[in-house]
């Protein structure tokens, strides 16, 4: 099973992000296949000879990390085996018996227990703000705001526990950077509601005011426990966004693999640049051979069949070179990525390859769905377009999955536009707008669409994504998914 999103990572960045989840346990390992289709308009003037492998690959940043295992708010503490549960007998085991065993589970199961928090928090505030239904809105945020209070309040009353129990510092302090982290969150997440809330024309301030509790006690709470993330009015602001960023890292760290890359198929690039040398060899001595028996030895005519010889030696040497090449870029990926958990074992590896296509080697399922979607009747083909294609491959080990700790691995791309910028017309342009007795001149954004079709393969299906990136000099304007996909067919 595949889960993807494609969203605005900053001003000149996109992000997309692959969630790969081992399902068939059947089989040894599950294997994904991913490719992103890049449509470049003509006045980017983006090609294979100016935007090198070596440039996309500079642009682009890859991390690759274990997928949060999904719950929803009001699953997070009830359960046998809720997170919470789990998290609890952690630390009972190491209030029971402290050592380095008990050490490295509490630690990873608390880092656990905030991620799963995270994910939970944004799954819920997505689903608020994708509703249209006032009545049913408030019903959401209402819900929303019982299980914060309520998955706050069991995890802050863990605290006394440990005071109590044990005199172990490192307990503690792991305890309490777990429990500012998940304030940060809430409040964050809450904060999102509000800010959707506000640009509505529909009056919410009864909702507004319902969800400023959460964060309003969110803060009361962490400057009671003089927790170091206050922000205090006419005080510089970086400390309190360092002090966040180290949260994140230190929550998130669970979540980290380690990886090994390397270039794929170096030893078969080597042989097959040994046989091009080879038979431009072969050539060079046929040459010297039949020039000597024609010409004999030290005769001019003989002088001048080997310089030649030589020359179409070097160029047959490079052209078959070129073509080994090509032939090589079709059956093996540029890099690959091998992947280890952090005890070590290796759970799955990833490859990735990156390409110029021409339209006619387009998948005709991939071409259809670029014509499905222009927005004019003058054909981007005959306008220069250029097509750049990122192809991934994931395998993961099912011998390694673990039902409570690892789902998958999920990839995340961003990648930077700013080579695609540079040759950008001016940001905004003026335009005349109609007005009752005459016109007024008014100034627009002049942006540049950028088209992205997703395709991988899940479940034995083909599905097709298509996504719309309107961007200027300036940087991304907005990321618009294509509605009416995915479009599925047999793979």
């Amino acid at each position: 099973m595949v889960r993807e999103n494609i969203k605005k990572h900053d001003q000149l960045s996109f992000e997309a992000k692959f969630e790969f989840m081992g399902r068939a346990k059947a089989l040894k390992s599950n294997n994904f296949n991913v490719s992103i289709f890049m449509f470049l308009p003509y006045g980017l003037d983006i090609n294979k000879h100016n935007f090198t492998r070596e440039d996309f690959y500079t642009s682009l940043k890859t991390s690759i990390r274990l997928t949060t295992p999904f719950y929803r708010l009001s699953q997070l503490i009830d359960g046998e085996n809720s997170p919470f549960v789990q998290l609890q007998k952690s630390i009972e085991s190491i209030l029971a018996t402290p050592n380095s065993t008990t050490s490295l589970e509490y630690e990873k199961q608390i880092k656990r227990y905030c991620s799963i928090f995270r994910v939970a928090l944004r799954y819920d505030v997505n689903i608020i703000l994708r509703s249209d239904d006032i009545e049913e809105k408030g019903i959401l945020i209402e819900k929303y705001k019982r299980n914060v209070i309520n998955i706050r309040t069991h995890f802050i009353d863990i605290k006394q526990r440990i005071i109590n129990s044990s005199s172990d510092n490192s307990i503690l302090r792991i305890y309490q950077y777990a429990d500012e982290y998940q304030s940060l969150v809430a409040e964050k997440h809450s904060a999102n509601i509000i800010k959707s809330l506000s640009k509505q024309k529909v009056n919410y301030s009864v909702l507004i005011k319902s969800v400023e509790e959460i964060i309003t006690g969110e803060m009361d709470y962490r400057l009671k426990m003089a927790y170091p993330s206050i922000a205090i009015k006419n005080q510089p602001y970086f400390h309190l966004l360092h002090r966040m960023a180290r949260l994140k890292k230190f929550v998130e760290s669970n979540l980290y693999l380690n990886t090994d890359t390397k270039k794929e198929g170096v030893v078969v690039e080597q042989l097959l640049f040994s046989i091009a040398a080879g038979i431009a060899m072969i050539f060079a001595t046929g040459v010297a051979f039949a020039s000597q028996l024609i010409y004999g030895n030290l005769s001019l005519p003989f002088f001048i069949a080997l310089v030649i010889g030589y020359m179409f030696k070097d160029r047959i040497k490079e052209l078959i070179r070129i073509f080994f090449s090509k032939k090589h870029q079709k059956v093996f990926y540029d890099f690959k990525t091998k992947i280890y958990s952090q005890n070590k074992k290796k759970i799955g590896s990833l490859k990735e390859s990156f390409n110029f296509v021409r339209h006619s080697h387009l998948p005709m399922e991939i071409l259809n769905t670029r014509n499905n979607i222009r927005a004019t009747e003058i054909t981007e083909e005959s306008l220069g377009e250029k097509i750049i294609q990122y192809r991934t491959k994931v395998k993961i080990y099912n011998k390694v999955k673990g039902a409570n700790d690892f789902s998958g691995i999920t990839q995340i791309l961003r990648f930077n536009l700013s080579s695609f910028t540079q040759k950008m017309d001016d940001p905004e342009k003026e335009i005349l707008i109609r007005t009752k007795n005459s016109f007024k001149r008014v100034f627009s954004d002049r942006v540049y669409h950028v088209n992205i079709i997703l395709t991988y393969t899940d479940n034995n299906k083909q599905i097709i994504k298509p996504y719309k990136i309107y961007t200027n000099r300036k940087g991304i304007r907005r990321i618009e998914k294509i509605k009416n996909y995915p479009i599925i067919s047999s793979a």
